[in-house]
């Protein structure tokens, strides 16, 4: 919603452009949709939250791979998932899966989305603020808020970090909120 990904997505996972990549065209166009986005000119100021831009090591932990089996894939999914693997071109070792991933899996921080979408920037223009949480250590770069790293949660570029002092839940830290609400008045004097 605040990038504009291009093919740059597409040929990541498939090698060649979504013209040249054959499979059926309901897969296809809801592939588009899902990997081939375009920011949107209404969203003039992002706040992210606890936000894991680079992933979190718990995708790859015993934890994240629990909570992987837990989560069920939606049927049409699977078909989708079943067409990607057929059409990929770009790394076929790469893509022999034994099931398609979830939101789990795809947190881990060497996710090829993950890895491809931090080479994308932020639209210029769009100003940006981050907020995360440290549950005490007070190590940043070196912090966590128990899920996300710091080196996770951080943005070259962001006008304002807010490091809180909490856990995972920094939207319901007081102070959290009172940085969401100062951004907020921000928003509504620049109208």
């Amino acid at each position: 919603l605040i990038t504009d990904t291009g093919n740059k997505l597409w040929m990541e996972g498939f090698g060649k452009p979504p013209e040249q990549t054959e499979m059926p065209a309901e897969s296809k166009h809801l592939l588009e949709q899902a990997i081939i986005l375009k920011h949107r000119p209404e969203i003039g100021r992002v706040i992210f939250m606890s936000t894991p831009h680079r992933g979190s090591d718990l995708a790859r932990n015993w934890i994240g791979r629990i909570g992987s089996m837990l989560v069920k894939t939606p049927s049409k999914l699977i078909t989708i998932g079943q067409t990607i693997r057929e059409a990929a071109t770009s790394d076929p070792a790469a893509l022999q899966l034994k099931r398609f991933p979830n939101s789990i899996d795809t947190l881990a921080p060497n996710n090829r989305f993950v890895v491809a979408i931090n080479k994308i920037p932020i639209t210029p223009g769009i100003p940006y603020y981050t907020i995360l949480g440290d549950r005490g250590r007070g190590d940043s770069p070196n912090s966590s808020d128990g899920v996300v790293p710091y080196w996770s949660s951080h943005l070259d570029g962001a006008r304002s970090e807010f490091i809180a002092p909490c856990n995972h839940g920094s939207p319901l830290n007081p102070q959290a909120i009172a940085e969401v609400h100062r951004i907020l008045k921000l928003n509504a004097q620049s109208r």
